[in-house]
């Protein structure tokens, strides 16, 4: 086999708290995090020698500073890979948003080179690989609906939720993360988040009571930045959803609906959508492997 082509889905955070902030300036973060059927396409073809990256997104570099680019540096010098590989990065998901799309790139490249060379890793290696990559890419490897803590990058696997319907809202602007962190040690916001109470509604079997206090603590932060957030909050509170919440640090809102219907009626009745970088009705996906 000479090419594979893979999905990278996008993910949102049901809800994220930080807990501490450490010496070597990173987070002790809680959250839970949801993967949804919004997807990049990422093709890896074997080359005689090197990593050549294309993207369709003019934003997205195309060098060492790309996750996907490091992601394959990583394995195919762990593993001696003796060729080289050619990633092309079709991108869906936007750019700088809270969606983790950079990292789930780099994850499918990481297991799409792991199966175009015959590796055979184990789950655990290849979180192991992620962890090395960047904090979001352990969880982007398998997705579904999963307790991370730590920096992030430590998981534990909760039941998946059933598929869930929800609206995605991302304005036209970019947010760096380091920088919302930033912000949030000056701020300090003191948003409350029940973690335990919250984890309660991932228990087998249970629906999802989505009037639970579900939070983002970095919400009130990145709209300091981001003016925007608040509108499009208020312009989703007319269509009764379920939830609205921030995902990540940023700028991407958005809203739990009860049905395709309600999720496809407010993206074709959202006011500029032109103007905006993604507004898309999209739904939960189960754990994959």
């Amino acid at each position: 086999m000479k090419k594979t082509q893979l999905k990278a889905p996008a993910k949102i955070n049901l809800f994220l708290d930080i807990t501490a902030t450490l010496n070597d300036g990173y987070h002790e973060l809680e959250m839970v995090m949801q993967t949804i059927s919004l997807t990049d396409f990422i093709t890896i073809e074997k080359i005689e020698d090197g990593i050549k990256i294309n993207c369709s997104h003019a934003k997205v570099p195309e060098n060492k500073n790309n996750l996907a680019y490091k992601a394959a540096e990583l394995i195919i010098d762990k593993y001696n890979i003796p060729d080289g590989v050619k990633i092309e990065i079709k991108k869906n998901i936007p750019v700088a948003a809270g969606l983790a799309g950079g990292s789930t790139d780099a994850a499918a490249v990481l297991k799409g080179i792991s199966y175009l060379y015959n590796l055979n890793l184990k789950k655990e290696d290849l979180y192991k690989l992620g962890r090395k990559v960047g904090a979001d890419v352990p969880f982007c490897m398998f997705g579904g609906t999963a307790f991370a803590y730590g920096k992030g990058d430590k998981l534990k696997q909760l039941t998946d939720i059933s598929k869930t319907w929800l609206v995605l809202i991302t304005p036209p602007l970019e947010v760096s993360t380091p920088e919302i962190y930033k912000l949030y040690d000056d701020l300090k916001p003191q948003t409350e988040i029940n973690t335990s109470r919250l984890l309660k509604e991932f228990e087998l079997e249970k629906e999802i009571d989505w009037s639970a206090p579900f939070n983002n603590i970095l919400e009130a932060v990145t709209e300091k930045k981001v003016t925007e957030i608040k509108t499009i909050k208020e312009n989703l509170k007319k269509y009764n959803p379920e939830l609205i919440l921030m995902s990540g640090s940023g700028p991407s809102v958005f809203a739990i609906v009860k049905n395709k219907g309600k999720a496809k009626k407010i993206v074709n009745e959202w006011p500029r959508r032109d103007d905006f970088k993604g507004c898309f009705h999209t739904m939960t996906y189960k754990s994959f492997n």
